[in-house]
Order: structure tokens, then sequence, then C-alpha cells
């Protein structure tokens, strides 16, 4: 009799634990957005070059070795995903701790374009050694005042004169 009374409640609690419901939405991201950009619309800032090097045992532990040629700060986690086209340009975590430095040099910079990403890897006895290399060119939004909506006939024909010559 209590052995069936403590199945009952065991039983009981797993079926109330399996019950639940989750629900996942993201009601603020735009499916799809088009912006018309040139490179007349951007400052060129500079170049910056940023690089990991980090050791993986067994395939799946990874220690982070130096972050931009200094020694990795477990402390110090300030990191950067760049991403364009919901596409992350560096997956690897050492590269978005490194990605941080591009931000610290060039505080008001909007567009990071990836120019170059190279990978070496070293294959050693149950691990690897790697070095990542990233170029990255930092751009800003050209400052660009717009035409009053009073003005905007007489703006166009500014523009066409100065297109003209």
């Amino acid at each position: 009799m209590k052995i069936t009374k403590i199945l009952a409640l065991v039983a009981l609690t797993l079926c109330l634990a399996s019950c639940g419901t989750v629900q996942k939405s993201n009601p603020y991201k735009v499916s799809s957005t088009r912006m018309e950009l040139n490179m007349d619309d951007f400052v060129f800032l500079g170049e910056s070059e940023i690089s990991c090097e980090y050791d993986t045992y067994l395939g799946f532990i990874r220690r982070l070795n130096t972050v931009n040629g200094e020694m990795f700060n477990p402390g110090e986690k300030v990191s950067l995903n760049v991403s364009t086209n919901n596409i992350t340009l560096f997956k690897s975590k050492g590269m978005r701790y490194a990605a941080a430095k591009l931000l610290k040099k060039y505080p008001d910079a909007h567009y990071f374009q990836v120019v170059m990403d190279q990978k070496n890897t070293d294959v050693l006895f149950l691990g690897s050694t790697t070095k990542r290399v990233a170029k990255v060119r930092i751009y800003k939004f050209a400052d660009r005042k717009p035409a009053p909506p009073c003005c905007a006939e007489e703006f166009a024909k500014q523009l066409a004169k100065q297109l003209k010559k």
C-alpha cells in the first residue's frame, strides 16, 4: 500500500513536471531592411589588424592565450560581435575579444569591413594551436545636412549644378 502511494506520487510529479510551454519570439527584429549606401556616404577612419591565439585540446577544450599580441586576461571580458546581414564575421570568441580593440581605438566608428581573415592551425598530439589574424577597415557615416523641406527644390537645383561641374 505504501509503495503504491509512493509510485503514484512519483508518477504524478513526473506528469506535472513534463507539462510546460516554451514560446520564443523576436517582435522587434525587422525581417528585411534595405538601405542604399555608397562609399561616398562613409568616411574612412583607418585600418587595423586584430589577432588571437588559442589552444584546443581533445577537440572541445579551448584555452585562449593571447589577444592582439597581449596575454589574455579572463577578468576583462569586453567583446564586439561584428555582423552583416545576420552573418557573424567573427565566430571565434577570441576574435570577438580582439575586435573590442576596434571600438577603443575608433569610438565613433559605424561600419566595419573585414578585408582579410587568416587562420593558421598547427596540429599536435591530442590538440592544436591556432592563430587567427584579421584586417578590418573602419568607417563612419559622412556628416551631411539634409535639405529643409521648404527649400528642397532649391537644394536639388544647387546639387544638379554641382554635379555638372
